[in-house]
C-alpha cells in the first residue's frame, strides 16, 4: 500500500509560524515542528521511493518554507531580546498587551 505525501499541514504550520513571529518569536515552536515533520517525511520517502505517491519536490519546497519561517522567527526573537535588554521587560509586556488589545 502506498502512502501519499501530504505537504499541506507543513505549509499551514509555516503560515502560523510567520503570523505568530510578531509576538516575540513564539513561532519558533511551529517552525521547529514543521521542519522536523518535513525532514522526517523526506527521509522516509527517500528510503522507500516506491512506497509513496505524491511529489517529493513539493516536500522540498515545504522544507524551504519551514527554513524561511524559522529564520524569520529567529531574527524577530533576536530583535525582541535586544529590545527587552535596551528597555525593560515591563515595557515589553506593556507593548505586547497593547498589541493584543488587552489594554
Amino acid at each position: 500500500m502506498k502512502t501519499h505525501l501530504v505537504s499541506t499541514p507543513i505549509f499551514i504550520l509555516c503560515f502560523i509560524s510567520l503570523i505568530s513571529a510578531c509576538f516575540g518569536g513564539i513561532g519558533l515552536i511551529f517552525a521547529g515542528i514543521a521542519l522536523y515533520k518535513v525532514h522526517q517525511k523526506i527521509k522516509e520517502a527517500q528510503q522507500n521511493e516506491l512506497g509513496f505517491t505524491g511529489s517529493l519536490e513539493t516536500m522540498k519546497v515545504a522544507k524551504i518554507a519551514a527554513l524561511i519561517s524559522l529564520v524569520v522567527n529567529l531574527i524577530y526573537f533576536g530583535y525582541t531580546a535586544v529590545w527587552i535588554y535596551e528597555n525593560s521587560y515591563q515595557a515589553f509586556q506593556e507593548r505586547w498587551l497593547n498589541m493584543l488589545f488587552l489594554r
